[in-house]
C-alpha cells in the first residue's frame, strides 16, 4: 500500500516530515525495544531483582536533554542522515565513517536479535535448533522486503502494531498466570534469595549493579542513541518540527514505561 505512494526519497526516508508524533514515538520505542529486550527483562527480574527497573527514574532527565539541547540542532537543519552533521563540520569523510559504523553496529545488532527470535521460535514451535537458519531467513525477508518497498511509513505502522502484539503478549502470560495459580499469590513481597545485591551506589567492581549506576547507565546510552543513532534521528526528521519531536520523543518514554513495567510484572509471574 505504502509503496505506492512513493513519490520522492523524503517520502520515502521521512514520510515527507509531516508524519503524527504518537504514531512516530511508538515506532521509535519498537525499533530500541528488541527480541533481546523482550527475552531479557522478564529474565533479569526472575534472575537479578527489580534495581535495574528504576533507571526509569532517569527518563525525565534524558527527556530534556533530548527534547531541548539535541532535538532542535537537528529539526533547524532537516536533515535526511544524522551523518550530514558530520560532514558540514568534520568533512565527507567522517560522515561516511561514522555512516559505515552505524551499519555496522546495526548489520550485527539485527543478526543478533533475529537470531535469538528464532532460537525462541523453535522452543514455541516444538522443534530442534536446526530449523534456526529457516526461521532466520523468512523472517529477514518479510522484514527486507516491506521495509525496502514501503519507507519509513511502512515501517512506522508496522511497528505500531509490533508494539500492540508485544503488549499484549505480556498481559496474556500475566492473565495465564494468574488465572492457573487462582489470583496474584506470585507476586513477591519478600527480596528472593537468587537476587543480586544491589546496593544504592558501590566502587566495587565485583558488585554487578547498583541504583546510581542503573540511573548513569540509563542516562548515557539513551542520550547517545538519541543524539547520533540514524534510526532515532530518522524519525524526528518524519515529525513537523521540534514540539511535534519532543512530543514524539515523549510517547516513545510513555509506551516505554508501560511495556518494560508489564515485563517486569510477566518476569514476577514467570517466576511464580
Amino acid at each position: 500500500y505504502y509503496s505506492r505512494r512513493q513519490a520522492s526519497t523524503s517520502e520515502y526516508f521521512t514520510g515527507g516530515g509531516h508524519m503524527h508524533p504518537t504514531l512516530i514515538g511508538i515506532s521509535l520505542f519498537a525499533t530500541l525495544l528488541s527480541t533481546i529486550s523482550y527475552l531479557s527483562v522478564p529474565g533479569e527480574a526472575i534472575g537479578k531483582g527489580p534495581v535495574w527497573m528504576l533507571n526509569m527514574l532517569a527518563f525525565p532527565v534524558i527527556y530534556l536533554i533530548v527534547g531541548y539541547v539535541i532535538i532542535p540542532v537537528y529539526m533547524r537543519r532537516r536533515v535526511t542522515s544524522a551523518y550530514e552533521l558530520l560532514e558540514a563540520k568534520l568533512g565527507l569523510g567522517i560522515r561516511l565513517l561514522g555512516a559505515f559504523m552505524f551499519i555496522i553496529l546495526r548489520l550485527v545488532w539485527m543478526a543478533l536479535l533475529v537470531y535469538l527470535a528464532a532460537a525462541a521460535m523453535t522452543v514455541m514451535m516444538g522443534v530442534n535448533a536446526s530449523w534456526i537458519p529457516v526461521i532466520t531467513l523468512c523472517t529477514g525477508l518479510v522484514a527486507v522486503i516491506y521495509t525496502s518497498l514501503g519507507g519509513i511509513r511502512a515501517v512506522v505502522i508496522t511497528d505500531t502494531f509490533q508494539t500492540l502484539l508485544m503488549l499484549g503478549g505480556a498481559w496474556l502470560v500475566i492473565g495465564i498466570v494468574t488465572y492457573t495459580l487462582g489470583g496474584f499469590g506470585w507476586f513477591p513481597t519478600t527480596w528472593q534469595p537468587q537476587w543480586d545485591e544491589q546496593p544504592l551506589f558501590s566502587f566495587d567492581p565485583g558488585v554487578r549493579l547498583s541504583v546510581i549506576g542503573s540511573l548513569l547507565a540509563s542516562i548515557t546510552w539513551v542520550v547517545c542513541t538519541a543524539a547520533a543513532d540514524q534510526t532515532a534521528i530518522q524519525r524526528f526528521m518524519a515529525t513537523k518540527d521540534a514540539d511535534a519531536a519532543r512530543k514524539s520523543y515523549k510517547t516513545q518514554f510513555i509506551v516505554n514505561a508501560v511495556v518494560v513495567s508489564t515485563l517486569w510484572v510477566t518476569g514476577f509471574a514467570l517466576m511464580g
